[in-house]
C-alpha cells in the first residue's frame, strides 16, 4: 500500500446530501426510524436499567447483558441525523429527537459510578464480577459505543455530556488494564476503534496508544480468554457461550479473532461484526504510521473477504452458528445470514481502508454494501428492520419492529445519520467524490474558500454534474471516482485545456479552478448481468441482474409467480422503467421462461413432463424487497 493523500471526512455541518434518494432515508430517519426506536428502548426497559441504576425507577436489570449499547448507539444516531435533520424534516419532528435523546443522554450521565464505572448489568445484577469475563459479557464493547455517541455528540452539535462520560470511563479502563496493568481486552471489538475516535476528539494520544496495545496483544498466547475459563464464577453468567471459544475440548480463539496476532492474520474468521470491528480499529491506527506489515496483514485479509467470502450484495458472514465466516466460497443464498451490521462494519471498514490508501477499490466496496446489503436492514418507512439478510427467501422472512438482539436497529440509523461521511472526503489539496451522489460541500484549499456541488440522480442515473465555486481562482485535484461496474465513461469540462489523469480508480482533474465552472461525468449506468465464480456452488448456472451500483432481485409480487420458476434470457435486450411502487425505483423487465407447476398426483414424473412458458419477469432492487409484505424472492436466478 502506498498513501498518495491523507483523506479525512468532512464535518456534518460543512457537508449535506442533496439528492432525492439519500434525503428521502434522512428525512424518515428524523420522522419515523428514531422516535420508533425511542419507543423500543423505553419499552424494553433498556433505558429504565439506567433509572435503576440512581433509584429513579425500582426494580433490577432487564433484558440482555449487553443493552446499553442499543441506547447509545440510538443517541449516536440522534446526533447525526439532529446536525442534518433540521433542514429536510419539520420542526416539531426535530424537536422530539433531541428531548428524546436528551433524556437518554441524562439518564446515562446520572448512572456513573464515581470512579467512571458504567454498565447497568453488572451495577444493578453482579457488582462483584466486573472485569471478570471480558470474553463474553461485552462491558467494553458497551463502553465503547458510549464513547462513539459521546464523541458524535461533540463533534456534531457541541454537546460535550456523554463526552465527558466516555473520558472517564475511558480513564477508569485504563486505570486497570494496560502494559502497566492487567492484561485484557474486549471479546466484542469495538472499545478501540473507539478509543481511536475519542483520542482525535481530544488530542489526547493516550487514547490512541492504548487503542494501540489491545490491537497489538489480542491473539497472543496464552489467550487472556483462555484464564478466564477457569473462573467458574464469572463463567456461570454466560455458560452458553463458552462453545465458540473451544473446539474439541481446546481453546481456539477465531470467533473473537484471537487466534493469532493481527499481523498473522491471512483469512477473515470468526463473528462477522466482531471481525469488521477489530480491522476498523486497526486500519485507524495504521494510518500515516508507515507500518507496513500491518498495512499488507490489513490488505490480505481484505482480500480473502472481499474476493472469496463476500456476497454480491456487500452481505458477509453466511453462517447463523457463529454469526459469521466459514470457509472460502460458501455463500448460500437461501440460508445468508449476512447481518445488518455486518454490512454496515463492512462499510465503516472500507471507508477506513480507502483512507489509509487512496485506492478506488475500497470505494467500490463501500458502495456495493450501502446501497444494498446495509440499507436492505431498513424498510422503506424506517420502523422496521432485518437482522439477517438472505438473497433468497421463500415466504419465511419479514421485517419487525425490533429485537432482543437490537443492535442493527440503531445501527443502520447512525450510518443514515452520517452518510456524508462516506459519500466525498478532502486532502490538504484535494477533494474526492467516492459516491456520486448529490451534495453541497464546504471546503478550503490554499486558504480559499470553495463550495462544490453536486447535481445527480443517482443511482438511477449515471449522469453528474460538479460545480465548482471558490472566492477566487485556486489550484486543488477533483478525484472523481470510476466505478468498478462502470463499463463506458464520459466526461465534459468546457475551456479545459489539459485531460484528466486516470488514478487507482478516480478520474483525476488537477487544475487551477475559477469560478462557476461546471464538470460533467456520465458513468453509464445501465443493466448488466453478473456472474460468480463456479467455486460457489449455489450460483452455478444461475446470473445476478445489477443496475450500476444496484443489484436486483425478483418478487412473486411481480411475477405472479415463484421467481425460482424463472429462467432469464441474458442476451435478450432489458426494458428500464420508473414506476410508482417502492418509492419511485426503477424496475427492470427480463425476457425469459418460466415452468408451470403442473404436478398435482405424483411428487416425480418422466422428463419433459413440466410444461415451460415464455414469460417476462419485473425486477426490483434488492434493498427494497419485502416492502410490500413477506414473500418468494430470487438474487440468483437461472440463466438460459
Amino acid at each position: 500500500m502506498t498513501l498518495r493523500r491523507r483523506m479525512r471526512a468532512l464535518p456534518l455541518s460543512q457537508i449535506r446530501l442533496t439528492d432525492s434518494f439519500w434525503t428521502r432515508y434522512q428525512r424518515v430517519l428524523i420522522e419515523e426510524t428514531l422516535p420508533a426506536e425511542y419507543d423500543q428502548i423505553v419499552a424494553t426497559s433498556r433505558l429504565a436499567n439506567f433509572h435503576r441504576v440512581t433509584g429513579k425507577a425500582e426494580g433490577t436489570h432487564e433484558g440482555i447483558y449487553f443493552n446499553d449499547s442499543d441506547v447509545y448507539k440510538y443517541v449516536e444516531a440522534c446526533a447525526y441525523g439532529l446536525a442534518v435533520g433540521e433542514r429536510l424534516a419539520s420542526k416539531e419532528a426535530c424537536d422530539r429527537v433531541r428531548r428524546q435523546m436528551d433524556e437518554a443522554i441524562d439518564s446515562v450521565v446520572a448512572a456513573q459510578d464515581p470512579d467512571g464505572y458504567i454498565n447497568t448489568f453488572f451495577q444493578l445484577k453482579h457488582p462483584t464480577l466486573k472485569w471478570r469475563n471480558l470474553s463474553m459479557l461485552h462491558e467494553m464493547y458497551c463502553g465503547g459505543h458510549l464513547i462513539e455517541a459521546g464523541v458524535a455528540c461533540f463533534q456534531a452539535l457541541g454537546d460535550r455530556r456523554l463526552l465527558d462520560v466516555s473520558i472517564r470511563f475511558a480513564d477508569h479502563v485504563m486505570s486497570i488494564f494496560g502494559p502497566n496493568g492487567r492484561p485484557g481486552y474486549c471479546g466484542h471489538q469495538e472499545i478501540e476503534l473507539a478509543l481511536v475516535r475519542l483520542a482525535d476528539a481530544t488530542a489526547d494520544k493516550k487514547y490512541r496508544e492504548f487503542a494501540r496495545w489491545m490491537v497489538e496483544e489480542r491473539g497472543k498466547s496464552p489467550s487472556v480468554f483462555l484464564r478466564e475459563l477457569d473462573d467458574e464464577g464469572a463463567m456461570t453468567l454466560n455458560p452458553g457461550l463458552r462453545h465458540h471459544l473451544m473446539k474439541d475440548g481446546r481453546y481456539q480463539g477465531e470467533y473473537a479473532q484471537d487466534h493469532a496476532p493481527i499481523r498473522e492474520h491471512t483469512e477473515v474468521v470468526g463473528h462477522a461484526v466482531r471481525a469488521m470491528y477489530f480491522y476498523i480499529a486497526a486500519a485507524d491506527l495504521a494510518d500515516g504510521q508507515g507500518d507496513e506489515e500491518l498495512e499488507l496483514a490489513l490488505e490480505r485479509i481484505w482480500n480473502n473477504l472481499t474476493h472469496k467470502r463476500m456476497y454480491v450484495t456487500g452481505g458477509i458472514g453466511p453462517s447463523s452458528k457463529n454469526e459469521g465466516f466459514t470457509g472460502d466460497y460458501d455463500l448460500p443464498n437461501l440460508t445468508a445470514y449476512a447481518e445488518t451490521c455486518a454490512s454496515v462494519g463492512l462499510i465503516f471498514w472500507g471507508q477506513k481502508m480507502l483512507e489509509l490508501t487512496g485506492n478506488g477499490e475500497y470505494a467500490d466496496i463501500v458502495e456495493r454494501a450501502l446501497y444494498n446489503g446495509a440499507i436492505s436492514g431498513i424498510s422503506l418507512d424506517g420502523r422496521a428492520f432485518f437482522y439477517d439478510n438472505p438473497l433468497e427467501s421463500r415466504g419465511q422472512h419479514q421485517r419487525v419492529p425490533w429485537f432482543g438482539c437490537a443492535c442493527c436497529p440503531p445501527n443502520i440509523a447512525r450510518l443514515l445519520g452520517a452518510l456524508g461521511h462516506y459519500v466525498a472526503s478532502v486532502s490538504e489539496g484535494a477533494f474526492f467524490l467516492h459516491i456520486a451522489a448529490g451534495l453541497e460541500a464546504e471546503c478550503t484549499f490554499n486558504g480559499v474558500a470553495t463550495r462544490i456541488r453536486v447535481e445527480s440522480n443517482y443511482p438511477w442515473s449515471g449522469e453528474v454534474k460538479i460545480h465548482v465555486e471558490p472566492e477566487r481562482p485556486v489550484r486543488f485535484a477533483l478525484h472523481v471516482r470510476i466505478p468498478d461496474w462502470s463499463e463506458e465513461v464520459g466526461t465534459d469540462l468546457p475551456r479545459a485545456e489539459e485531460e484528466a489523469t486516470y488514478e487507482t480508480g478516480y478520474a483525476v482533474f488537477d487544475r487551477t479552478w475559477k469560478a462557476a465552472e461546471v464538470l460533467t461525468v456520465d458513468l453509464g449506468v445501465k443493466p448488466k448481468w453478473v456472474e460468480s465464480d463456479p467455486r460457489v456452488r449455489d450460483n452455478l448456472g444461475r446470473a445476478a441482474l445489477t443496475f450500476g451500483p444496484l443489484v436486483y432481485c425478483a418478487e412473486q409480487h411481480d411475477l405472479g409467480y415463484a421467481p425460482q420458476l424463472f429462467t432469464a434470457d441474458t442476451e435478450m435486450e432489458m426494458v428500464e422503467a420508473k414506476e410508482k411502487i417502492l418509492e419511485g425505483v426503477t424496475t427492470l423487465t427480463v425476457e425469459g421462461t418460466y415452468d408451470v407447476e403442473l404436478f398435482t398426483d405424483s411428487l416425480y414424473a418422466d422428463v419433459g413432463t413440466t410444461e415451460v412458458r415464455e414469460g417476462s419477469a419485473k425486477f426490483v432492487p434488492y434493498y427494497a424487497w419485502c416492502n410490500r409484505g413477506a414473500t418468494n424472492m430470487q438474487v440468483w436466478v437461472r440463466k438460459l
